[in-house]
């Protein structure tokens, strides 16, 4: 419940995906009435020997879902063709920060395709430095922009 308000509240949380269908699932938990967000990003990938631009999830196998306790049921997430389940800490399941979401969404398009235009083109092991969120300060580096390597970060 919210304090000021007395009302219940929905936070976002993170959902694990089946290999290659977090469209699969994204699409089944909107037919549950569910808020669903999965930020997609264009890229360019050889397919049949020419360059193609192809839509992907910015972070495959992942999907947010905006969820109330008391409010929705969780328990239907893991048997939702596409998903495994949500994301857990052991019985915990964290809650996404609404400004991680709306970073994300601030750059989106109607369709949620994230625009990384005017970002840094960074080179595999170039060094970066994280600013912001509970990593603020660590030295990391840059590894990969694609697919399946751009959720891996080395610290």
């Amino acid at each position: 419940m919210d304090s000021e308000t007395n009302r219940p509240v929905r936070n976002w949380h993170a959902v694990f995906c089946k290999p290659r269908q977090d469209s699969r699932a994204e699409h089944h938990l909107r037919n549950q009435e569910l808020e669903v967000f999965r930020p997609k990003v264009r890229t360019r990938q050889r397919r049949s020997g020419r360059y193609q631009m192809m839509t992907e999830s910015m972070f495959p196998r992942y999907l947010f879902v905006r969820l109330g306790r008391g409010l929705d049921d969780w328990s239907t997430i893991r048997s939702t063709r596409g998903a495994v389940g949500l994301v857990r800490v052991g019985q915990e399941t964290p809650i996404v920060p609404d400004s991680v979401i709306e970073s994300l969404r601030i750059r989106c398009s109607s369709e949620d395709v994230v625009n990384l235009a005017g970002t840094i083109d960074y080179r595999p092991n170039d060094p970066i430095e994280i600013i912001e969120g509970p990593c603020a300060g660590y030295q990391a580096l840059f590894k990969a922009r694609s697919g399946q390597e751009r959720v891996i970060v080395l610290l």
